[in-house]
């Protein structure tokens, strides 16, 4: 093992604690996020299975009735596969965390996945933006959390946010992962948070079982409000900006493309844990559809550019050819 005062084993002549021993940190922090992303997105991959299927329409049924006068379809069914997973069918996350445990080696992540047995539901406030995390604070506790950053993306404070949250393996107090849909709401939808929260009553249970009861009213009161879901998510503008930079560092100009894939995300709502995954998969729909004027890309190109998978990336360009194709 390399002592912090010892040369370096790169052969600059530093110390090691100068030189490579940061370069380390940060590569095995890269290597234990990704492994975080792996054990999510496995799970979206997987489930609901067949079995399943039904349970979940029941709860889509329930809610449209409510909400699809404002709501798409495909909306409703998002927010629902929430409550589905995390209220409804806890079972369903908590056997998928179970399995995954015991297939697991590094201990930092089996420690992390017994922190998972129950994705927790917040609806809050942007309060202040960091480099990796921005600060909320909950409409009904008060009391503010850090939820890591999937980008750079610029996230206004004073926004409103609802997510499904789980520790986020940092080791640091109230500092969190979005599990599942992470979405932001101007600020003029703040009087609907804040009349929501009004309804909570602690004689009647904790904040988890009062938002867990109250997951729908939660959404109707939104509709109420004038929500009508026309507004992106943090993450499908992500998708759109990271193919968008994929196309100008080489000069292309594909709007059609930019427009299909705008309209892919907010019709079908992908569940993807990775936006990059997705604008891959875009990326050679483009190709595939001659939206390039003849600029053409390997698979293994355009997987290596995003850094994902060609699995992955040919996951979402087959959604999105047979998104093409119904439209047709």
């Amino acid at each position: 093992m390399v002592g912090r005062n010892d040369p370096c084993p790169c052969g600059s002549g530093k110390k090691y604690k100068k030189c490579c021993e940061g370069k380390e940190q940060v590569t095995t922090e890269q290597v234990f996020l990704e492994e975080i992303e792996q054990v999510l997105q496995t799970f979206y991959n997987i489930y609901p299975e067949r079995k399943d299927v039904k349970d979940y329409l029941d709860i889509v049924k329930e809610w449209s009735p409510q909400l699809e006068t404002h709501l798409q379809r495909e909306l409703i069914e998002a927010v629902a596969l929430d409550d589905f997973f995390f209220h409804k069918r806890l079972d369903i996350w908590t056997n998928y965390i179970k399995r995954t445990m015991k297939k697991t080696i590094r201990p930092a992540i089996v420690e992390l996945l017994n922190q998972w047995q129950q994705p927790k539901m917040f609806i809050g406030e942007v309060e202040a933006v960091e480099e990796r995390y921005f600060k909320a604070v909950g409409s009904i506790t008060n009391e503010p959390i850090f939820i890591r950053r999937e980008s750079n993306r610029v996230i206004p404070e004073g926004m409103q946010v609802f997510a499904f949250l789980l520790p986020d393996g940092s080791k640091k107090e109230n500092h969190y992962l979005a599990v599942s849909t992470l979405i932001f709401f101007p600020t003029n939808y703040k009087q609907a948070f804040e009349s929501f929260a009004k309804t909570y009553d602690q004689s009647n249970g904790t904040v988890e079982q009062f938002l867990q009861n109250n997951h729908l009213q939660f959404w109707t009161n939104l509709v109420a409000s004038g929500y009508s879901g026309e507004e992106y998510t943090s993450f499908e503008i992500e998708v759109v900006e990271q193919a968008k930079q994929f196309l100008e560092e080489r000069q292309i100009e594909a709007n059609q493309l930019l427009e299909q894939l705008e309209d892919y995300l907010v019709v079908k709502k992908p569940k993807a844990r990775k936006a990059a995954a997705i604008a891959a998969g875009a990326i050679r729909f483009g190709q595939e559809k001659d939206l390039f004027h003849g600029t053409t890309f390997t698979i293994k190109e355009i997987a290596e550019y995003f850094g994902v998978s060609s699995s992955s990336l040919n996951k979402y360009y087959q959604e999105l050819l047979e998104y093409n194709t119904v439209l047709i």
